[in-house]
């Protein structure tokens, strides 16, 4: 329990840095500056894993075997946190897509994951309704 607490507090401060760093950043910027693109590029990777392993957290505590791939960890999750794996399973691509480096489609997968945040924090939501039962 206490290391879904590490990570539930963890994904917050990161989704909050991720605000503060896509504000007012354009696709032009985020070609041209490779420090914004450095920083925002690892900044979803680091949500979308940390969400893998907030499911990962949420499986053991219900005895249940960790799926081989991260899309199948998330929406294993289906039974203690409901339909809202269904929507945040997908995003595991946009991390194997960002992670890979395909800059063309990098710039949109940041794109999803900012469209994506209301879900997200859905997701962090229930994850820490389980932590407080």
């Amino acid at each position: 329990m206490k290391k879904l607490k590490n990570l539930l507090d963890f994904i917050e401060d990161t989704i909050n840095y991720f605000l503060t760093k896509v504000e007012g950043v354009s696709k032009e910027l985020y070609f041209a500056d490779r420090d914004i693109r450095s920083i925002l590029d690892k900044t979803i990777n680091d949500i979308i894993l940390c969400l893998i392993d907030i499911a990962e957290e949420c499986l053991k505590e219900h005895k249940k075997s960790i799926p081989d791939t991260y899309k199948d960890t998330i929406l294993a999750c289906y039974e203690p946190l409901g339909d809202i794996v269904l929507k945040i399973a997908p995003l595991v691509k946009h991390r194997n897509e960002t992670i890979h480096q395909y800059l063309k489609i990098n710039w949109q997968n940041i794109i999803v994951v900012k469209n994506s945040l209301l879900d997200i924090r859905e997701f962090i939501d229930k994850a820490k309704k389980r932590l407080n039962q």
